[in-house]
């Protein structure tokens, strides 16, 4: 919204306005000046732009076209406040799903580094080794089912997850 030097605004063209007066209640007032804010524009300019664009119902349309069923859509093209809020909406629950999947992927690459990288059969032989027996021992064959056992509860409380 362009003004003048004496703060008054601009001239849009060449052709002459004359000032006029409507009748409006505080919230129709309020509602146009915010949808004509949204786009850069003053009250008139606003008003000027919904009757060059035709997006009001005239005398040279059919009946059917006149009726109610194109209030939303009347409704739809206008700018408001509130215009982006569908899509806040989507873009939210949009969030919440990539955070379930964020969550769902770490808990498989925890899952992939219990089975992939760590290596339980070499620790298991490690531990055995520094038991000092034999492999013919019994001891040895007693503790070897016993860290079988322990790696299989470990992968079965991990696959749980």
């Amino acid at each position: 919204m362009k003004r003048d030097i004496q703060g008054k605004f601009a001239i849009k063209n060449s052709d002459y306005r004359e000032v006029r007066s409507l009748r409006l209640t505080d919230d129709t007032w309020k509602a146009l000046g915010i949808a004509s804010e949204c786009l850069g524009l003053t009250r008139a300019d606003y008003l000027e732009e919904i009757v060059t664009s035709n997006i009001l119902p005239c005398i040279t349309r059919k009946i059917s076209e006149t009726t109610t069923s194109n209030a939303p859509l009347f409704s739809d093209s206008l700018p408001s406040i509130t215009r982006y809020e569908q899509e806040i909406e989507k873009l939210k629950i949009q969030v919440q799903n990539l955070q379930k999947e964020n969550l769902e992927l770490q808990k498989r690459s925890a899952i992939t580094f219990v089975h992939d990288v760590i290596d339980f059969e070499a620790i298991r032989e490690r531990i055995l080794f520094e038991l000092k027996l034999g492999r013919q021992a019994s001891g040895f064959k007693t503790a070897q089912k016993a860290l079988n056992q322990f790696i299989q509860e470990i992968k079965l409380m991990v696959d749980s997850f």
